[in-house]
């Protein structure tokens, strides 16, 4: 295989890796509701919202490939 492909794959992977776990972390935090006896509740998002995120992502994503 070829040096270059490998490590842009292997970069790639990484800062997927990365930006993948810090938009789980923001969203925990934006969203977790803690009640009175400190157990914490965290919804699904809507349809409508996952939806948009999707669309987010395929848009970056073709942006990132052109």
């Amino acid at each position: 295989m070829d040096n270059h492909r490998t490590r842009a794959l292997l970069i790639g992977g990484v800062l997927g890796a990365v930006m993948g776990a810090v938009a789980g972390w923001i969203y925990y935090n934006t969203n977790v509701e803690i009640d009175a006896e400190g157990a914490e509740a965290l919804e699904a998002p809507a349809p409508g919202t996952a939806v948009k995120l999707g669309l987010g992502i395929l848009g970056v994503l073709r942006l990132i490939a052109d």
